[in-house]
């Protein structure tokens, strides 16, 4: 989905290799969400949770060395989520015209998931890009927050967020007629990335802080999981009811199975993390920001062929992973191993010492 997690450069040794499988795995659910309707919506909080954990160690890397931080940090995501978002929007002006510029704004400033919730949007194959706005602006603030708090204040600032951002969600849901706001806009969201947050912090105190929770993730996971396939069964409108328990909810019941994902991910052993580290996985999460950003365009572009369903899921996913694989070769690669990664290599940074995913998406960073 996101670029918030950039590939690693190869010289970091010490690269957990298993987030790129993971955010494989994230890329696909969306992709079989909107292609053969299966109830996976919950990829996007996968790559939000990732995202969060990867930016906050690379930033908390950033300022403990003292580092060039606001700049490196803003070159880098530029690097990584500028040139693919703006093939992206040429890409789509071919195949479906300039519907997008009527409300160019949205666009131009990272703003989608508000023009999404407002129904000023353009090509429903643009859609996709709601969530990179919600990354977006959620990193407007939060290196200001990292760079002026000592860890632990961090830490307790990532725990608020994440007990306050569902009571927000309860509270707000009588402004809106639907539940889509409540979905799309980043105040709503935010108890994900700072999941991801803590989860960085912690290990970044103690890189085995983590281990002890394992069970309790593992958990977490299988109830979570459990409770979402029950509503799904149960009450597959919960999700639409647009009420202060499904929006309080429904969200935070999948903040706890992503956030387990990502914790039994940094723990694993075994069978878990030889898959996890399967190269076509790791491929695939490498690549995953330009797939989450392609693969709308390519199902609407095929759906008016009116084939069969699974042949259509097909013919899509083979056709983003060729265009996905062609821009990462053709110029996505050599820009982010530009000067400001060499400049990152004379020591190791947060993806390397925390977990780099190998982020778009990406939560997508």
């Amino acid at each position: 989905m996101t670029a918030s997690a950039l590939p690693a450069s190869p010289s970091h040794s010490r690269r957990i290799v298993q987030l790129d499988g993971l955010r494989a795995i994230a890329v696909l659910a969306v992709f079989a969400q909107h292609a053969l309707k299966a109830p996976l919506w919950m990829g996007v909080d996968l790559f939000f949770v990732l995202s969060g954990f990867l930016i906050t160690g690379i930033l908390l890397e950033r300022k403990a060395r003292q580092q060039s931080y606001f700049g490196y940090f803003y070159a880098r995501r530029a690097r990584r989520i500028l040139p693919p978002y703006l093939l992206l929007m040429a890409v789509s002006s071919l195949l479906f015209g300039f519907g997008w510029a009527k409300h160019w704004e949205w666009y131009a400033f990272f703003a989608t998931n508000i023009g999404d919730a407002l129904g000023q949007s353009g090509h429903d194959s643009l859609n996709v890009l709601w969530s990179l706005a919600v990354e977006e602006q959620f990193y407007i603030f939060w290196p200001f927050v990292i760079l002026l708090l000592p860890e632990r204040a961090l830490a307790w600032v990532a725990a608020a967020l994440i007990v306050a951002v569902p009571v927000l969600r309860a509270v707000a849901t009588p402004w809106f007629d639907t539940y889509w706001p409540i979905y799309y806009l980043t105040p709503f969201r935010m108890d994900l990335l700072a999941a991801g947050a803590l989860l960085a912090v912690a290990v970044r105190r103690n890189p085995q802080a983590l281990q002890p929770f394992r069970p309790l993730a593992v958990l977490g996971f299988f109830a979570a999981l459990a409770a979402l396939a029950w509503l799904h069964l149960h009450y597959p409108r919960f999700r639409a009811e647009n009420t202060p328990l499904s929006n309080a909810g429904l969200y935070s019941i999948s903040l706890v199975l992503c956030t387990s994902i990502v914790v039994i991910a940094l723990q694993s052993k075994g069978i878990v993390k030889r898959l996890l580290c399967n190269p076509v996985l790791v491929y695939i999460g490498t690549i995953s920001y330009t797939i989450y950003l392609i693969h709308l365009s390519v199902l609407y572009t095929l759906w008016p062929l009116h084939m069969n369903r699974v042949v259509t899921a097909a013919l899509a996913l083979a056709i983003t992973l060729a265009y996905a694989s062609l821009t990462w070769f053709a110029f996505e690669k050599r820009l982010i191993h530009g000067p400001t990664m060499r400049a990152a290599r004379t020591g190791p940074s947060a993806s390397g010492s925390m977990g780099s995913a190998s982020a778009a998406p990406q939560s997508r960073a």
